[in-house]
């Protein structure tokens, strides 16, 4: 019946809402910084792994 009245949208923010309230005690500068960083450190390693796959693949050929 709900999803009839949302003229049948399953979309979840038309039964979830949002949040649009800013906590003003949270570093989102910091936050931002730390996920950078961790990036930055998932990208360096998925360029090892790559090497590494590909040089495994050309040893089997």
């Amino acid at each position: 019946m709900e999803a009839r009245c949302k003229d049948w949208s399953l979309s979840p923010g038309r039964y979830a809402g949002v949040a649009t309230d800013i906590d003003e005690d949270f570093d989102y500068d910091e936050w931002l910084n730390e996920i950078h960083i961790e990036l930055k450190g998932l990208n360096e390693e998925a360029v090892i792994l790559a090497s590494l796959i590909r040089e495994n693949y050309k040893s089997i050929l």
